[in-house]
């Protein structure tokens, strides 16, 4: 089949992302770190606010946004090279934070450690079968967890999600290469949304796969990709997807267990989620000035700082008895040393085989408005243990 060139109005526009995505990032760390690592007076403060839960949900409507866009830019008429591309992002850190997750796992154990989180003393001695710890290493497939005894790795849930989206956008390149249409991609992922919409209602309250029902998050960010090239039907999705984001909101808190049963604080978390969603459609529609550069190189760190996080968490509780305020700020800082050092281990050589897939590469120039901006993250819901 003959491929059809891009047309002239897809244009790939970097947009300051990559810091506020550190950001979401840092948020996730510190409901982690804050439940189980810090002071009791700190720990119980915080408690009803799950910042971390309301940052994932927000890297949920980015990688809708920015994944759209790369589709609809690069990919359009690409599916294996997208999907490949997805995958070489994923896949290598992934790997490596399950492998030092079950180090660390090995070491808490050895190390006869008092509790790996603060309301969990051990974990299964069944978490090293050799099934579970092969299965471990497929966790990103979505539904895996059904095969899983034990997460070494407990924010890979977000991952599998994240997957869940990266294959329905490869059938939708899939299909819509093959319509008559130069947009076959938009009428084929339209079309779908319409049907995935139509089921959220059953979905969100528990008669379907939990993960479905972050649809609207993603529908939010793909229509507000076209919305910023001013298509009325990306508007029409952006305002429709946030009554629907706002009830999953609401029925997933009402559903949490309380930590140490301090009830979540509704009011707090919806309002830092507006903000949040507020602040990514200001991002979208905001023009590259200046500091590109800066803001790529914090948005790198987000992926491999949501994962290795846990493992040097883990590390921390098994090595310390107490908790301190030194305690915290010390595994706030080996996470981010842990994070530059692995990204820089692992992230040149991903580097060089995404842009071969991808057919160029990643320009450096702070004034070229062409470069895509592609997001590795994820992101990351502070679930109970």
């Amino acid at each position: 089949m003959p491929q059809r060139s891009r047309s002239a109005d897809s244009v790939y526009q970097y947009r300051y992302f990559g810091s506020f995505r550190l950001l979401l990032a840092m948020l996730v760390m510190e409901q982690h770190f804050v439940a189980d690592l810090a002071p009791a007076p700190l720990a119980i403060a915080l408690a009803p606010y799950a910042f971390g839960s309301v940052a994932v949900l927000v890297f949920f409507t980015l990688s809708g946004f920015v994944i759209t866009e790369a589709v609809d830019s690069i990919y359009r008429d690409r599916p294996a090279p997208f999907l490949t591309n997805r995958l070489l992002r994923i896949v290598p850190h992934f790997l490596l934070a399950v492998a030092l997750a079950m180090l660390a796992h090995a070491f808490f154990r050895l190390d006869l450690g008092v509790r790996l989180w603060r309301s969990q003393p051990s974990f299964p001695a069944e978490a090293f079968t050799l099934h579970n710890v092969v299965m471990n290493f497929f966790a990103i497939i979505p539904m895996a967890k059904k095969f899983i005894d034990y997460d070494f790795l407990s924010i890979t849930w977000a991952l599998r999600v994240e997957m869940a989206f990266y294959l329905t956008m490869f059938a939708c390149i899939a299909i819509g290469r093959r319509l008559p249409w130069a947009r076959g991609f938009a009428v084929t992922a339209s079309a779908l949304l319409v049907v995935a919409l139509s089921m959220i209602l059953p979905i969100i309250h528990g008669q379907g796969p939990e993960m479905l029902g972050y649809i609207p998050h993603f529908a939010f960010g793909g229509g507000l990709y076209f919305a910023t090239a001013r298509s009325i039907t990306g508007w029409v999705t952006v305002v429709s997807s946030i009554p629907l984001m706002i009830w999953q909101f609401i029925d997933f808190q009402a559903r949490t267990i309380p930590i140490q049963g301090i009830p979540m604080s509704l009011t707090g978390n919806l309002s830092v989620f507006l903000v949040l969603l507020a602040i990514t459609i200001s991002l979208a529609f905001m023009p590259i000035a200046r500091g590109r550069n800066i803001d790529r190189a914090l948005g790198n760190l987000t992926y491999p700082l949501y994962l290795y996080h846990e493992v040097v968490l883990i590390v921390i509780l098994t090595v310390t008895t107490g908790y301190a305020y030194t305690t915290l700020a010390l595994g706030v800082v080996l996470s981010f040393v842990t994070a530059a050092i692995l990204a820089a281990l692992v992230d040149p050589a991903v580097t060089f085989y995404r842009d071969r897939v991808r057919g160029r590469a990643l320009q450096r120039s702070s004034t070229d408005f062409t470069e895509p901006q592609e997001r590795g993250q994820l992101d990351i819901l502070h679930q109970p243990r």
